[in-house]
Order: structure tokens, then C-alpha cells, then sequence
């Protein structure tokens, strides 16, 4: 992968990590709008704290894995450079 590539990765993760956030409040709207006003944002504030666990969850795993990546690749750079330069 290159490094635009990861780049793209990790803003498409946050991406869905917002997406999933807000997902979480709308559904929390929509299962409680019905009983009143205070219960519907009572239901948006318990989705969003729902959404929000679960993009930490999902996506800060993806960010972990691509954080690894990122500094594997550069790891190997650095052997590389290092061989290059002990031959010389």
C-alpha cells in the first residue's frame, strides 16, 4: 500500500466513524420520537453514546491496524536505506 493509499484509509475511516456516530443517534430518535419530545432526545442522546461505542470500536480498530502499517512500512524503509548505505 502506498501512502496515499493509507491516507485515504484512515479519512474514509473517520468518515465512517462520524457516519455510524450520527447513524446511532437517528436510530435512537427514531425508535423513541414517538412517545414525546423529551423522550425522542432522551433516544437521540442514548444513540449517540451507542454510536459512538461501537465506531470507537469498529474504527478505532481500523485505525490501530492501519497506524501498524504505516509504521511497519516505515520500519522497512529505514532497513533499506540502512543496507544501502553499509555497501557503500
Amino acid at each position: 500500500m502506498t501512502r496515499a493509499l493509507s491516507d485515504m484509509l484512515a479519512t474514509l475511516n473517520a468518515g465512517m466513524a462520524v457516519i455510524i456516530t450520527l447513524g446511532g443517534g437517528a436510530a435512537g430518535w427514531n425508535k423513541l420520537h414517538e412517545q414525546g419530545a423529551s423522550a425522542g432526545f432522551v433516544g437521540i442522546l442514548v444513540g449517540l453514546l451507542v454510536g459512538f461505542l461501537v465506531a470507537a470500536t469498529v474504527c478505532g480498530t481500523l485505525a490501530t491496524l492501519i497506524l501498524i502499517e504505516n509504521h511497519l512500512r516505515h520500519l522497512v524503509a529505514e532497513a533499506a536505506e540502512l543496507r544501502r548505505t553499509r555497501r557503500a
